[in-house]
């Protein structure tokens, strides 16, 4: 097996797809997974085709893209393989392993080097630990079925993308309690796929304490402009991130009188019917890709809402080669692409030299400690990335400027309160805890030259611009390593680094349409929806596992590299099972609605105004799932959602409500779990920020370690390392290439 992490022994103890995609990741960058099937096996094994499918009856197509180059071993073969391992991963239900004799103290005794990776509903602490979920109602009280759809009950995110979350963290645990040192003990990670998903939302609990600062409703919510709209031949996303994009798409449609009533219109003021009485028959007239050249064109984000079908005929996927053959269908590549270690999944044996276990930091010391990161990134998936990577240790210089900081700084903050109005983002916060923060020109000659020196003296890169923006200022990965050979760079473009859309703009709209993310989500006779939230975050995790592979590498050979994260891909990975389908079956799924294979389920109203409870029965077969909706949503509105789910848990019935921002700071098991973490900001004062979804131990005791910076808050400090002195200081600021006020 090659790849960075060839020598990597796991042995896998997990089914359906959390864990299974955690093994998955591993075994992309080249480690060897044994998979021990429990008894029954993995109940993934019987996903397959619907009634009426023509093709493969007897075949789970995903089983197979989530388990391929791992070797299948039984259960006897158990403690003999554990012993031989650096990871093992499992998903059952807590207390499970105990039961089959491999609890803590008996793995420790088998394999004192062992890290043991547990993915569970709620993690192995706290009071919810053994309560019952369905995939449905784990998504409803962690936030993720929202009202999409303003006309049907709130919706879940399709195609299972929310199981493949938890899965990619737990990579990203397993690899960073690699490199913390426990001798004579099983290092546990404790991946809770409650947090996991909490963890992908843009902060609705700090959204929340905002408006509410601010004297505003905390449950008003704006929809995307234009959001998922119909072409001639099939749905195109148009998804304006600022007051530019709309003013250019007012003028695209030849409805200029429009361009002063943007908010109202994303309110849903009275001018939003009559906008878009007029907008969508223009728009109805031109195909998906007509639409997208004109919207492109103007710099408009805009892309196809692809579905199983057409994402495989998408030029950009095409192009890049993205999609492959696998055995008689075809499923996603691989979410990361690596310049010095190959990525490959192959069936081959594996390397018998290994130096894992051997562990890279000192006792004590956090994971990533002495790693220097320099942060090109704007917006949410690369300071995702330094976030994490600062939170365990590492140096992160954040570099902005006063004349274009980072635009995230604008997202839920409003001018009209006052000079300092840019330092009060709380999505910006959230995301750039951790950090040192310095200001830098870089359109000036001196800004560069600073930026430069910052460059060699960095071990990591991290860039989510579009292609050509590092180039103009001589960051690519080429320029680097003139600087620093060693160096490993992580760039994060949204379409990538080739293509014919490689120049696009876009954003987490344009990610989760072209990807087949809001294909899958909505009700088969409604439009498709934008699950608005997960793609950034996740982005960041996959280059998370990626870039401590890198690090593994240059470990062995001192040879940095080129790591490249295409958004799309990394997406289109976790929207796996309609591409499959469809290759096997020639079928596009519909969307679903709140339903799912093997249950009658749904999202219900109750006696409260704008209280929701999600609940899932097994699906024997008996009753009509419209019948069942009929019948259980004539109960529910009789009754409170507190005693809907009370009653129901009582008889071991999965059940939630549907939770909103306003009570995430309320959950007990986040309580318990320490999920929360106070830092006070200079300007905005104290807050409770979310941190990791999964405890290490043994392992840093808390998530993270400072507060988010102000604009230029480090500039000095961090001049200063590179010998800058006072009068320079000085100079830099009259010519303002370093400040830390924003300039026009």
């Amino acid at each position: 097996m090659s790849g960075p992490l060839a020598g990597l022994h796991v042995v896998e103890i997990a089914i359906e797809i959390s864990g299974p995609y955690a093994t998955k990741l591993l075994v992309d960058l080249g480690a060897e997974v044994v998979k021990i099937e429990p008894p029954g096996g993995d109940s993934l094994r019987y996903w397959g085709p619907f009634p009426g499918d023509v093709a493969n009856p007897d075949r789970s197509g995903l089983f197979e893209y989530l388990n391929a180059g791992k070797r299948i071993a039984d259960v006897a073969e158990a403690r003999e393989l554990i012993a031989d391992a650096h990871i093992l991963v499992e998903n059952l239900s807590p207390g499970t392993l105990d039961g089959w004799g491999l609890g803590p103290d008996e793995l420790s005794r088998i394999n004192p080097g062992l890290v043991r990776l547990s993915v569970s509903h709620f993690g192995q602490t706290g009071p919810w630990r053994d309560r019952i979920e369905s995939p449905l109602t784990m998504q409803a009280v962690a936030g993720w079925v929202s009202a999409r759809d303003p006309q049907r009950p709130p919706v879940q995110a399709g195609a299972r993308i929310a199981e493949y979350v938890a899965g990619a963290y737990g990579a990203l645990g397993a690899l960073t309690a690699l490199r913390i040192p426990h001798p004579g003990k099983v290092s546990e990670v404790d991946v809770s796929e409650f947090e996991a998903l909490l963890s992908t939302l843009p902060y609705p609990m700090l959204m929340v304490e905002r408006m509410r600062s601010l004297g505003l409703p905390s449950n008003v919510r704006s929809a995307p402009m234009l959001g998922v709209v119909r072409a001639a031949d099939g749905w195109v996303g148009i998804n304006c991130l600022t007051g530019q994009h709309w003013l250019d798409v007012c003028a695209m449609l030849d409805l200029p009188e429009y361009g002063e009533h943007q908010i109202a219109i994303m309110m849903g003021g009275p001018e939003r019917a009559e906008f878009f009485a007029k907008a969508e028959p223009l728009l109805a007239e031109r195909t998906v890709a007509e639409t997208i050249e004109i919207s492109q064109a103007m710099r408009i984000p805009a892309a196809p809402v692809n579905n199983g079908a057409t994402i495989l005929e998408s030029p950009q996927y095409a192009k890049r080669g993205f999609f492959k053959e696998f055995r008689d269908f075809r499923c996603p590549g691989l979410p990361f692409r690596m310049s010095a270690s190959p990525t490959a999944r192959r069936n081959c044996e594996p390397e018998t030299a290994s130096s894992f276990g051997s562990r890279t930091t000192e006792s004590g010391a956090l994971p990533f400690a002495g790693l220097r990161v320099l942060d090109l990134s704007t917006f949410w998936a690369g300071a995702y990335l330094t976030c994490y990577l600062g939170s365990f240790g590492a140096d992160i210089v954040k570099v902005e400027s006063i004349q274009r900081p980072d635009g995230h700084r604008y997202s839920g903050a409003y001018p009209f309160e006052g000079d300092d109005w840019y330092e009060r983002s709380a999505l910006w916060q959230a995301t750039n805890l951790n950090k040192k923060d310095v200001t830098l020109d870089l359109t000036s000659e001196r800004g560069r030259e600073i930026a430069h020196r910052l460059a060699a003296q960095a071990d990591v890169v991290v860039e989510n611009f579009s292609p050509r923006v590092v180039e103009h200022f001589g960051l690519d990965y080429d320029s680097l390593v003139k600087l620093k050979p060693d160096v490993i760079a992580v760039r994060m473009p949204g379409f990538g680094l080739q293509g014919p859309w490689r120049d696009y703009v876009g954003w987490a709209l344009n990610i989760e349409q072209t990807s087949g993310m809001t294909a899958a989500t909505g009700y088969a006779d409604g439009p498709p929806c934008n699950l608005q939230g997960p793609a950034d975050p996740v982005v960041g995790v996959h280059a998370g596992v990626a870039l401590l592979a890198a690090l593994e590498h240059r470990r062995r050979t001192g040879e940095g590299q080129l790591i490249e994260i295409a958004q799309i891909e990394v997406a289109a990975c976790l929207t796996a099972e309609p591409v499959i389908e469809y290759s096997m079956n020639g079928v596009v799924r519909p969307r679903q609605g709140n339903r799912h294979r093997g249950y009658l389920q749904g999202v219900y109203p109750t006696s409260e105004d704008d209280a929701w409870v999600a609940l899932s029965l097994p699906d024997d077969g008996s009753l009509d799932h419209d019948v069942f909706d009929e019948l259980v949503a004539g109960w529910t509105r009789t009754q409170t959602a507190a005693a809907i789910v009370e009653s129901l848990r009582a008889q071991g019935i999965p059940a939630e409500p549907v939770s909103t921002g306003a009570q995430m700071y309320e959950f007990a098991q986040l309580e318990a779990r320490g999920f929360y973490e106070e830092f006070e900001h200079p300007v905005t004062g104290t807050h409770r920020y979310p941190g990791w979804p999964f405890r290490i131990n043994p392992g840093p005791p808390s998530h993270h370690r400072t507060a988010p910076p102000t604009l230029g808050q480090h500039n000095d400090e961090i001049l200063r390392r590179l010998g800058v002195g006072d009068d320079e200081l000085a100079e830099l600021r009259r010519l303002r290439v370093i400040g830390d006020r924003i300039v026009s």
